[in-house]
């Protein structure tokens, strides 16, 4: 290497030259000229304001920033207030597009939860029926009238169904059992 000379210089060179041209490009698509603006600007700066409307003639020059400051005020001032319709209400309130949320409803009434029993089967014995119900892993043997974890009441066992009531509601359920395997 050379003393003096940077690695990847020639990049850097070729990397200037491509932002140079690429702004020429952009200014050049845009067609705004950079001097026209500057050249408009330093005129607007020099010349001071033209004198507008009947007073600004009567008035010598010297009077007229004063009076100009004054009559802006004046003309303000015999501005009515705007006076906004009832109909368009509160104009600076926070608007939302989400939709309002649903009237409250009244919950359901508590009801009983399904029946959480499978029927195993039943036996018969003379006049007296029992009935094999499970629930988890707990198997129960049930006659009418027995309650089954303080929670449920057997109420009839035909052959059809299982009538059970759910005691905190006093609610009735029926157990389908027609059709499935019983042992006489």
């Amino acid at each position: 290497m050379k003393p003096g000379a940077t690695k990847g210089g020639g990049r850097t060179a070729w990397l200037g030259a491509a932002l140079l041209v690429t702004l020429l490009a952009a200014q050049w698509v845009s067609g705004e000229d950079v001097g026209a603006d500057s050249q408009q600007e330093q005129a607007e700066e020099k010349s001071p304001p033209a004198p507008r409307g009947r007073m600004a003639q009567d008035q010598p020059r010297e009077a007229q920033p004063e009076e100009a400051g004054r009559l802006d005020v004046e003309r303000f001032n015999r501005l009515e207030s705007r006076k906004f319709s009832a109909q368009a209400g509160d104009i600076f309130s926070r608007k939302s597009w989400v939709p309002p949320p649903p009237p409250n409803a009244k919950p359901p009434p508590p009801s009983a939860p399904p029946l959480p029993f499978k029927y195993i089967g039943k036996v018969t014995e003379g006049d007296e029926t029992q009935v094999f119900l499970s629930l988890a892993e707990r198997n129960y043997i049930v006659k009418p009238g027995e309650k089954i974890d303080s929670q449920y009441r057997v109420d009839e066992v035909n052959d059809r169904a299982i009538i059970l009531t759910y005691l905190p509601l006093n609610a009735k359920q029926t157990l389908v059992i027609a059709g499935l395997g019983e042992v006489r």
